[in-house]
């Protein structure tokens, strides 16, 4: 089980690391392509402006309709109350998510035996519960 979650880690940086990778030779093409006509001083303006115009395409895409705030009940559990913050803000979650796996990625790498005894202590609590 423990080689899964670390595998889970590791596919989801290289995943990371491969977008990034895409993102920066794209954006270096895009300046040599226009480093020519423009010099390299209008190709940078030109690829901060295309890329200010994907940030603001991205951000108007995930935004859709604003978050309308449910009733709250008395006896919802924390985990209910985490899930419904999620859905009512799904960058922010996300980019917890992302500072989570990092973390973990990260702890992984410089102390493998602190994940150890943390996810064998999640699924000893987990098979217990069953019993």
């Amino acid at each position: 089980m423990i080689e899964k979650a670390l595998t889970a880690v590791i596919g989801l940086a290289a995943i990371w690391a491969l977008t990034m990778l895409c993102v920066s030779a794209a954006g270096f093409a895009l300046f040599v392509l226009l480093a020519g006509p423009l010099g390299p001083a209008g190709a940078a303006g030109v690829l901060a402006l295309v890329a200010g115009l994907l940030l603001v395409a991205a951000v108007f895409a995930v935004r859709g309709k604003g978050p309308t705030l449910p009733v709250l009940q008395e006896d919802e559990s924390l985990t209910a109350r985490a899930f419904d913050l999620a859905r009512q803000h799904p960058m922010a979650a996300g980019a917890a998510g992302l500072l989570a796996v990092v973390t973990a990625g990260t702890l992984a790498v410089k102390n493998p035996k602190v994940i150890a005894a943390a996810l064998s202590a999640f699924l000893a609590g987990r098979s217990a519960g069953r019993h």
